[in-house]
């Protein structure tokens, strides 16, 4: 039986900067499997302990052989940034869920409990009414995935008027979906200036490929040296030189309890983030100036207040 090739360790910080406590390993048959796992906990964890940063780690193994093919320290946006660079892992971010914002979680709480939504048996029963769902959707700056949250079914009056409470509570805008079936609400969600930097990154990376992708290797010599530099410049402010003790390197082993992630992690300032050790030949500039143009459509998020089916497409 063929073995995973992909495991993967998700950890939190000790109090060095370290990662020390694994809160979630997976083994996998495909990359996109992987990031797909990475991405998720990363921003699971870094929802329920509400910390600032994580570590990811992955390895490829296969034939009695293993190599660290991704090893990060920094947010689940900044991870989705990185992993979008990656040929191997871009598709498992795009397909990736992860927590809605919890400005969002709180205001659907408080109207689910103010308003329950109607009971699949009046959705779907005999005598089944007609109703409007309502689901709120958080965008972010790609390719940090979105977020779709379901509120639930109401009759079209109160669906209007939930709507427009979520709309006025989160500053969005109502939109019918689905012939009309849907009410949705589209807020931007907030986000850090970490990880609005590591976007804006990765969309400069995106078009420096771009550009890459359709030069002349003789003709354009010149060009692709000097779009290769700055390239190489973009995607080494996520690999900063890892500390003079070099104590940046992952362990796999359990070392301090989850919430050890105390605030003095914060005043490393010398802790690297992004992509600590970018995997062999992916840093070259030859690799980079062959690299195809990345598409990075952010992927939404299904978060149900009250969900009846799971639905993460972008319709």
């Amino acid at each position: 039986m063929t073995q995973p090739g992909f495991n993967v360790e998700v950890a939190s910080l000790d109090r060095n900067g370290d990662p020390g406590f694994v809160h979630a390993r997976g083994s996998f048959y495909t990359s996109r499997s992987a990031a797909q796992f990475a991405l998720t906990q990363a921003a699971a964890l870094a929802d329920t302990y509400e910390f600032d940063t994580v570590s990811v780690v992955i390895d490829a193994v296969g034939e009695g052989t293993s190599r660290r093919d991704v090893e990060f320290i920094g947010t689940p946006g900044e991870l989705a940034a990185d992993l979008t660079g990656l040929q191997d892992y871009k598709n498992g971010v795009l397909r990736t869920v992860i927590p809605a914002p919890r400005n969002v979680t709180a205001a659907v709480a408080a109207i689910v409990e103010a308003t329950p939504p109607l009971p699949d048996s009046a959705v779907d029963g005999p005598d089944a009414v007609a109703v409007l769902d309502v689901e709120v959707y958080s965008t972010r700056p790609g390719p940090i995935p979105n977020s779709r949250t379901e509120v639930g079914a109401y009759t079209p009056q109160d669906a209007h008027r939930i709507a427009e409470q979520l709309a006025a509570d989160l500053g969005g805008t109502i939109e019918p979906m689905r012939n009309e079936t849907v009410l949705r609400v589209t807020h931007t969600a907030d986000v850090s200036d970490t990880d609005r930097i590591a976007a804006e990154r990765s969309v400069q990376v995106r078009n420096l490929r771009a550009n890459l992708s359709v030069l002349d290797p003789v003709a354009d010599a010149e060009h692709i040296t000097a779009l290769a530099a700055d390239l190489d410049e973009l995607r080494a402010r996520s690999r900063p030189a890892a500390r003079p003790d070099n104590t940046a390197a992952v362990s796999a082993s359990v070392s301090t309890p989850p919430m050890a992630h105390a605030a003095d992690v914060e005043r490393s300032s010398t802790r690297p983030r992004g992509l600590v050790t970018p995997p062999t030949g992916r840093s070259s500039r030859a690799a980079q100036a062959t690299s195809s143009t990345l598409h990075t459509a952010p992927a939404p998020t299904h978060t149900a207040a009250i969900s009846r089916s799971a639905d993460h497409g972008l319709g």
